[in-house]
């Protein structure tokens, strides 16, 4: 007998298939990365590392009263304590002036005219400080030229300007009004003799003048509004506007009021009341003025002031390094760290012999000392990192021209980060410099102020590490992210 089967004859090379199919795609699981490497040219060959540096860098604080401010657009005075630390800022504020207006373009044969007071209409802003404590400010004639080629820095000596006494003073406080209205600053008289001749020689000046301002500058060589030393040391720095452009807001004129009277009359019988008056700014119409803000800053009264290194020059060493660190606006305080060899070392140390090395990003994070709110509304937005203060010479990874001009915004950074209570900034091309640099050419200081365009707005914060036990944890620390390439 037959026997018929129902399985199907090719099920047995159906399996067999599947178990070689298996088998296959198994095997393709293991990958050979060497394959093909020999034909890879090793300059394409690429390695990404990350390492962290926090050893090696010292910091120290530093002060330097040679920056400029001989081309600001504005004009600073006034005193101020940082209530958080208790240094003292006075500035004080050297400006020129030229004919602007007058009233009386009609000439009378019988009358007689004479000058009467004086009116400061500025336009106005608050630096810092409490606006609520009432200040007397001194104006002074000036009896020296502000030279024109000149440089004038904070720390001009700007008494050496300055006439014997003030004319007028006048007193103010107060929030200005800013960008939309003048402040009117009525001028009392302070000495009777200086005042009224200064003002007579305004009044009487020689008309051709009107339409010469290098000779009038140099008839008047200009005023300084300082505060008197009656003044509150806690009140506030305020700043006069010196733009041309009125879109930037009212503009800060000196008005001389007075009137006219019959000819060998009573001079206290009023014909007409005249108005003359005279811009002050960085420029005009015709030639450029000069406007000059001295500051002086004194941190007798904080726990900081005998540590801060005062113009010390690039290649001179600093002393006294500190574990906390201070910036403050308005051209004070400055935070400096410095890298040794160790820290050099560390960093080529990322580079093994033979290859090269790209740092991609090399994030600097910097510790704020107090970690609350309160803090960091004192505490400038963003601060910039400089090869020099002095001159406002930032690293290359800060080129805050190129991002004000160009309307970009750069993979710096320099923002505070509320959330972790420090400032981060990446230092990339900074690192790859000072990494490659055989030759001592990059420098191995670099500061921490306020912003290239903040400097003279008023902030302070303090930077220190965290506590560690018995020690803190270092004021900075790099994290960097670098691709190896070649081998």
């Amino acid at each position: 007998m037959i026997r018929f089967s129902n399985r199907n004859p090719l099920s047995g090379v159906a399996a067999l298939f599947a178990v070689a199919l298996v088998t296959l795609f198994a095997s393709c699981t293991e990958v050979d990365d060497n394959l093909g490497e020999s034909i890879v040219p090793p300059n394409q060959k690429f390695e990404v590392g990350f390492s962290s540096l926090v050893e090696g860098i010292d910091s120290y604080l530093t002060y330097t009263d040679s920056i400029s401010t001989g081309s600001l657009d504005y004009a600073y005075f006034g005193k101020m304590t940082d209530e958080l630390y208790g240094g003292v800022t006075r500035s004080s504020a050297l400006v020129q002036f030229a004919y602007a207006l007058h009233s009386d373009t009609i000439h009378y044969e019988n009358r007689e005219s004479m000058p009467d007071s004086m009116v400061l209409v500025a336009g106005m802003k608050t630096v810092g400080g409490d606006t609520l404590k009432e200040q007397t400010f001194d104006v002074y004639r000036l009896r020296k030229l502000l030279d024109r080629e000149k440089a004038y820095y904070s720390g001009t000596d700007y008494k050496e300007f300055l006439d014997s006494e003030p004319m007028f003073t006048f007193t103010y406080k107060g929030k200005p009004n800013g960008a939309t209205e003048f402040d009117t600053l009525s001028l009392r008289v302070h000495n009777k003799l200086l005042a009224e001749e200064f003002m007579n020689e305004l009044w009487n000046i020689d008309t051709a003048l009107y339409s010469n301002d290098t000779l009038f500058v140099k008839q008047f060589n200009g005023l300084c509004i300082t505060p008197s030393g009656t003044s509150p040391e806690d009140a506030a720095i305020y700043g006069l506007n010196l733009q041309w452009d009125k879109s930037e807001g009212p503009r800060t004129y000196l008005l001389l009021y007075g009137h006219d009277y019959e000819a060998g009359g009573d001079p206290a019988l009023v014909e007409d009341e005249i108005l003359r008056g005279f811009v002050i700014s960085n420029t005009t119409q015709y030639v450029p003025l000069r406007a000059v803000t001295a500051v002086e800053h004194d941190y007798s009264a904080t726990t900081f002031g005998a540590s801060i290194n005062v113009n010390i020059p690039a290649n001179e060493p600093l002393t006294n390094p500190v574990e906390e660190g201070y910036i403050e606006g308005f051209m004070g305080v400055t935070t400096t760290f410095e890298f040794d060899d160790n820290f050099v070392e560390s960093l080529r140390a990322l580079r093994p012999e033979g290859r090269d090395i790209f740092i991609n990003q090399a994030t600097m994070y910097v510790n704020l000392g107090e970690k609350e709110y309160t803090f960091y509304d004192y505490a400038p937005a963003r601060i910039g990192t400089y090869a020099s203060y002095q001159t406002i010479t930032a690293v290359p990874d800060y080129n805050y021209y190129y991002e004000e001009n160009y309307d970009t915004e750069l993979l710096y950074g320099g923002y505070l980060n509320r959330t972790f209570g420090r400032y981060e900034m990446n230092l990339a091309i900074y690192l790859q410099k000072l990494l490659s640099d055989t030759e001592g050419e990059v420098t191995r200081r670099i500061t921490l102020g306020m912003g290239a365009y903040e400097y003279m707005d008023y902030a302070i914060v303090k930077l220190s590490g965290e506590e560690d036990g018995e020690k803190k944890t270092p004021i900075v620390k790099f994290d960097i992210t670098y691709t190896l390439i070649g081998k």
